[in-house]
């Protein structure tokens, strides 16, 4: 039980004889970082610095990985370039590929932008 030190990169124990300080546990010193960064206040006590908002750039960027990173778990590079080369002449392979391609951009903005859009 401590807190977690930036400056280090870890969790530092509490070394307070007196008990005054508050002892976190594990799950609550995880809480603490999912909701931002940890960092020691001047009286020893965890301080949660919020993370920044990304900007509308970042959150793109963001949503273009995370499509790229889902469609990669079913189709490689080379099998998407084949499936459109040939869209006319599979046009069945051609809709489950485009339709899989629609389930990741609707994943991916959920995951990304949440309620924002």
């Amino acid at each position: 039980m401590g807190f977690y030190d930036k400056n280090i990169n870890g969790f530092v124990p509490y070394q307070n004889e007196e008990g005054t300080l508050p002892e976190y546990t594990d799950e609550q010193i995880m809480e603490m970082l999912s909701q931002g960064n940890i960092v020691a206040g001047a009286d020893g006590r965890p301080v949660v610095v919020p993370r920044p908002e990304p900007t509308a750039e970042q959150k793109q960027a963001q949503y273009e990985a995370r499509v790229e990173s889902l469609i990669r778990e079913r189709y490689t590079v080379s099998q998407e370039l084949a499936i459109i080369r040939q869209q006319e002449s599979k046009a069945e392979e051609y809709q489950a590929y485009y339709n899989y391609c629609e389930e990741c951009k609707a994943k991916a903005k959920v995951e990304v932008y949440d309620n924002e859009v």
